[in-house]
């Protein structure tokens, strides 16, 4: 999607009309004048129709099973482990639910070579990644996180799915010396999925642990999802 650091998490949503009223007239101008997101709106401006077009209008979409994502991530972690130097690989990024819709309905066998192996797709220098788990054994949540390194600290490309909808969630990364550091919130569509763009103030290594809990004004709340990083 859009390199755009500040609005290319919600372009997927804008292209496919699924933002609230106020992102929409917010992106509306911001792809406008915006050099990354102009353009890539411009080539996903069919999708929509396209969507419509295949998707039978009475069943859910499909969405990718938990199983590939692990596939995903254990993929990465051995490719990490082999690595003769330690350069930051490129790494596809997680497209938006409908557009992943789309490729597992027509073809579900390409998707997940493109997945766990595709190298030459758009990407991110991702140095870890986790995969999120509930810590009440009777939620269906879960997440996927990946880690980039950037000036500001690090940027977390997060996918939620199973949250109760409509709420705000704040991810955080746990020190080694017990720190908690706030990465930022996000909020959860009426299906309880999400997609976000996160920033922290810490450093490869400094953390091994990230936790998503509600929203509380700046202290974290109840845990709902745990994850160990990946490095």
């Amino acid at each position: 999607m859009s390199e755009c650091p500040t609005h290319g998490a919600l372009l997927g949503g804008y292209v496919l009309g699924s933002l609230e009223p106020a992102e929409m007239a917010e992106m509306r101008r911001h792809v406008a004048g915006c050099p990354h997101c102009g353009p890539e709106a411009d080539k996903l401006s069919g999708l929509p129709a396209l969507l419509d077009s295949i998707e039978p209008a009475d069943v859910p979409p499909p969405t990718l099973s938990s199983e590939t994502e692990e596939r995903v991530l254990d993929r990465f972690a051995r490719e990490r482990r082999r690595a003769p130097d330690p350069a930051p690989r490129r790494w596809p990024r997680l497209t938006v639910p409908r557009f992943a819709a789309l490729v597992v309905t027509c073809a579900a066998a390409v998707v997940l070579a493109l997945v766990v192996i595709g190298e030459d797709g758009e990407g991110s220098h991702a140095y870890a990644s986790a995969r999120l788990a509930p810590v009440v054994a009777t939620s269906n949540a879960s997440a996927t996180a990946w880690a980039e390194d950037v000036p500001a600290g690090t940027r977390v490309s997060l996918r939620a799915h199973g949250l109760p909808g409509k709420r705000v969630y704040e991810l955080w990364c746990v020190r080694g010396d017990g720190r908690w550091v706030s990465g930022g919130t996000f909020r959860t569509a009426d299906s309880g999925r999400a997609e976000a763009m996160l920033t922290a103030a810490v450093r490869p290594g400094d953390y091994h642990v990230m936790v998503v809990t509600p929203h509380n004004d700046g202290r974290h709340g109840p845990t709902l999802l745990r994850g160990e990083l990946r490095y």
